[in-house]
């Protein structure tokens, strides 16, 4: 198979998939990340040789400046505007998080779970921010053979272990925080958020508003492409080559942040959505370039670690809510916050019966793909440590 066709695969495949999704809302409800993965496995079976070293090269392209596009429309300032309820809650959940996964990284090394400090730090940015936040620290802190498997296991691990939990959270466990957390007695939403970019993850309805906003759009694409060669030239500064990605990691997420505060660029209609969109091709690039029997011999021991890893950082979450005496609503949607991100802010508040849930939430949620690669990146270093 030649370079050309796996590029045009890898990167038209997912708007098919897009397509695909309106008619087969099954799709969506597995994901629409995991099927680019399932779909990359099939093609690993396909008896049509390819590169997988250079699909392996553009999943980390399309991650890199995925991850500048996703950062771009947040506005980190609107977390001063929540009330202090969630914003308590959240950082709550931080706390949780940080204390788990150090819990776990100790647990992992001791008995002997391969990769435990970099599923560690995986699970730090995944559990304050979302799926982006697991590929992207997981691209920063990986480098060697078998490192592409690790980062499939950890994902695979959290389609499933994050399914059930998100099961359980909008039917039993939302019961859990009604029944134990103080609950408040009026909702207030303190700041309106427009959910519909961070909500919709796969909208590009805005295409149809005509050749400004494609060149807008595009504008703001080169601008990410520009953050992935200084982070590219800096790798080659600091290291001699680019066997690794830490700094470009580094370099597009702190870029990503700064250009957040820049208005023009933050309300780029479809920011968010593109950088959703590479999410999706670095998943097909990812699949395609794995080696499947190092896959699964990985899968039930990450299942296993990731499983622990989250129920620890619920529980503990849940008791520091308790002992804070953080509302229930609070409580509910800000683990949701973290676990999840924000796409899925609006059906767990919905669960809970307080619509006024959803805008605070999404800030947090947004807030958390801003830190989490920093705070999984800074305890990545400190766990290889162990």
């Amino acid at each position: 198979m030649s370079s050309v066709v796996i590029v045009i695969v890898i990167f038209l495949f997912p708007a098919l998939l897009i397509k695909l999704s309106k008619k087969i809302p099954l799709l969506h409800n597995i994901g629409l990340v995991a099927v680019c993965y399932a779909v990359g496995f099939v093609f690993s079976f396909l008896p049509y040789g390819y590169s997988k070293s250079f699909s392996e090269l553009l999943a980390s392209i399309a991650v890199a400046i995925g991850i500048p596009l996703i950062l771009f429309s947040i506005q980190l300032q609107s977390i001063r505007n929540i009330s202090k309820s969630m914003l308590r809650g959240y950082l709550l959940m931080i706390a949780a998080v940080v204390i788990a996964c150090t819990a776990s990284a100790f647990a992992g090394t001791h008995i002997g779970i391969p990769h435990s400090d970099k599923l560690a730090a995986m699970c730090s940015g995944l559990y304050t921010g979302g799926t982006p936040n697991l590929i992207a620290i997981g691209n920063a802190l990986t480098s060697g053979p078998g490192d592409a498997e690790t980062i499939a296991a950890a994902h695979t691990a959290d389609v499933l272990v994050g399914g059930i939990y998100f099961f359980l959270a909008l039917t039993i466990v939302k019961k859990i925080y009604m029944k134990l957390l103080k609950q408040k007695t009026q909702t207030k939403n303190e700041e309106h958020v427009d959910a519909g970019d961070f909500a919709l993850e796969y909208d590009f309805s805005f295409l149809k508003n005509g050749k400004s906003s494609v060149l807008r759009l595009l504008l703001v694409f080169l601008l990410a492409v520009v953050l992935l060669g200084i982070g590219a030239f800096l790798e080659i500064l600091i290291n001699g080559s680019l066997e690794g990605s830490l700094w470009i990691i580094v370099t597009v997420s702190i870029g990503g942040v700064a250009f957040s505060f820049i208005k023009p660029v933050r309300e780029t209609k479809g920011v968010y959505q593109t950088g959703q969109y590479l999410t999706l091709a670095f998943s097909l690039g990812l699949g395609m370039s794995i080696d499947l029997s190092v896959l699964v011999s990985r899968l039930i021991p990450t299942i296993a670690f990731m499983a622990a890893t989250q129920t620890l950082s619920l529980v503990i979450h849940f008791l520091l809510c308790r002992l804070f005496q953080i509302d229930g609503g609070s409580a509910f949607v800000t683990s949701i916050a973290g676990v999840y991100g924000p796409p899925f802010i609006a059906p767990s508040a919905n669960a809970y019966g307080d619509r006024d849930l959803i805008a605070p939430g999404i800030i947090c949620g947004v807030f958390g793909l801003a830190i989490g690669n920093f705070l999984g990146i800074t305890l990545g270093g400190l766990f290889s440590l162990i």
